[in-house]
């Protein structure tokens, strides 16, 4: 049984430490949390789809999700970034250190999934598959790399399957997807548990003796001024 290549632990890892910054600066509100978690669940789904598609090299996979697009597992990541960044209450108030926190992490993630995976994918596995299948450049031709065409190209259908989902079903190698999943769905989790704590909520600061001497002034509605006594005038004598 084929094991997943180191690089591919490597990325899943990077991926979740970006999420776990964004989990620890973030301030979830709604509605991005809603959006977010739309666009989360999305790209879980769609990851799931195509494991239950994907046989790793032992065939050419245009059935499911590869009949709408190339690399349904990386438009199902780009849907998590997207969708995490949006969970994390990211805002444009460049003000606050947490939003160019935020902002950096989600540029980061962009450039490296745009700039370096896609190319590599496209570069590696692409000439590995057209090596291996006649059918590939006819398939490529008709199907987008990333973000998906509106209707199915049909080349070779066939159903989802489990087996293949949860690693192989004795003929082909899987790709064991659900624990992914898994941790997709609690990192989800916690940002909702984010949104719920204390620790969500803007931080205010202390006031300074200006402020408060300012606030004391202005409670008094008028009557006095800083440094006069409020005490009633002794009647004379």
């Amino acid at each position: 049984m084929i094991r997943k290549p180191l690089v591919e632990k490597l990325k899943l890892a990077a991926l979740f430490a970006l999420i776990g910054a964004l989990i620890y600066y973030s301030q979830p509100h709604s509605p991005l949390f809603e959006i977010g978690l739309a666009l989360v669940a999305a790209g879980a789904l769609v990851r799931v789809w195509a494991a239950g598609h994907l046989t790793r090299d032992q065939q050419l996979t245009t059935s499911g999700p590869y009949q709408y697009t190339r690399n349904p597992f990386y438009f199902g990541r780009f849907l998590l970034i997207v969708g995490f960044a949006l969970m994390s209450g990211i805002g444009t108030d460049f003000d606050r250190v947490r939003n160019i926190i935020l902002w950096a992490i989600l540029a980061v993630s962009l450039v490296v999934f745009f700039g370096f995976y896609m190319p590599r994918k496209e570069q590696r596995e692409g000439g590995r598959l057209k090596e291996r299948f006649p059918d590939y450049e006819t398939w490529k031709a008709n199907v987008p790399s990333l973000f998906p065409r509106l209707t199915p190209y049909r080349m070779n259908p066939k159903p989802w399957s489990r087996d293949l989902f949860m690693g192989g079903d004795g003929r082909f190698t899987g790709n064991k997807e659900l624990w992914t999943t898994i941790v997709i769905f609690a990192l989800a989790g916690l940002f909702f548990w984010r949104m719920q704590s204390p620790l969500a909520q803007p931080v205010v600061p202390a006031p300074t003796g200006a402020s408060l001497q300012r606030n004391g002034t202005q409670s008094q509605g008028g009557q006095s001024q800083p440094g006069q006594s409020q005490t009633s005038p002794l009647p004379p004598s």
